[in-house]
């Protein structure tokens, strides 16, 4: 048996929505699941109340995407309250950094010969948050790249020729979002964060202090060595421990929920670990 606590669906960069990010789960049997969009909740509501249709297992979450000297850390965030204002005003302003980095992107795309305009951006990125692989998409589209994974290669990824770096908040101030909307903050896959080496001890122990509350142990691409390394750290510094495929769906046919199980007993300890914050108040409850 199986859960996953890492699913994105087409309200951020995935390519299911909401309800069939449910069913696809339901139907390879997985026993409990988290959406957990980029810097949005929109499709949180439609999937709880399918998942709770079916019989389910579903737990509330975002990711949100913190910055430290240009470099993006991912945070999940997970039984969060998506009502919450201060994070509900902390996302819009997320989402103004967001558009201000794509236009520049797009306007460097257009000085390398290779027009995008911001208006096919928004219309393929619709009502939920908006992103990169939404130019990527844009890109595929007009024939400038063969894929998605292209797009990044050459031009949009780190090392890309269209590369701007990204603004936002600092992780301690995400991670005090979270947990004052009654949530629990969770360091996204440490093994890949936006560099060469993989996030140690030392940079854990820090954002621990900063306020993180948990691990993403188990990701599609953390070897066994990494996973091994993350449940040490977890159990040291008394962290939650959570994992999942970080599936993108059907755009994205190496990143589905199963190309990685997360066993089930990690959702079934994850609710324990809320639990205890709760009684002991460590994170803020509405």
């Amino acid at each position: 048996m199986a859960c996953d606590l890492h699913i994105h669906s087409n309200v951020s960069d995935g390519g299911f929505t909401p309800t069939e990010v449910v069913n696809h789960a339901s139907e390879i049997g997985l026993t409990c699941i988290a959406l957990t969009d980029h810097d949005t909740f929109l499709g949180v509501e439609d999937a709880c109340l399918h998942a709770r249709k079916i019989g389910l297992s579903f737990i509330p979450g975002i990711e949100m995407t913190s910055v430290i000297d240009s470099n993006e850390i991912h945070i999940l965030g997970y039984f969060v309250d998506a009502h919450n204002t201060a994070l509900n005003t902390a996302l819009l302003k997320s989402r103004q950094y967001s558009l201000a980095r794509l236009k520049s992107i797009t306007d460097r795309l257009t000085e390398l010969g290779h027009p995008v305009a911001m208006q096919e951006v928004l219309a393929v990125a619709g009502k939920g948050s908006i992103g990169r692989p939404h130019i990527a998409k844009v890109m595929v589209q007009h024939g400038y790249v063969e894929s998605i994974h292209d797009a990044f290669e050459r031009f949009i990824g780190s090392y890309g020729l269209a590369y701007i770096p990204p603004q936002g908040m600092p992780p301690e101030d995400i991670y005090q979002l979270l947990r004052d909307a009654g949530g629990v903050p969770a360091i996204a896959h440490p093994g890949l964060p936006g560099r060469a080496d993989m996030m140690r001890e030392d940079e854990i122990a820090t954002h621990v202090e900063c306020g993180a509350l948990a691990i993403e142990v188990f990701h599609p691409r953390h070897d066994d060595y990494m996973v091994s390394y993350y449940m040490k750290v977890a159990q040291k510094f008394n962290l939650g421990i959570v994992g999942g495929s970080d599936c993108h769906g059907p755009f994205y046919p190496m990143i589905l929920m199963d190309r990685k199980l997360v066993p089930d007993w990690v959702a079934e300890k994850f609710k324990v670990f809320y639990r205890n914050l709760r009684e002991r108040r460590i994170i803020v409850m509405n």
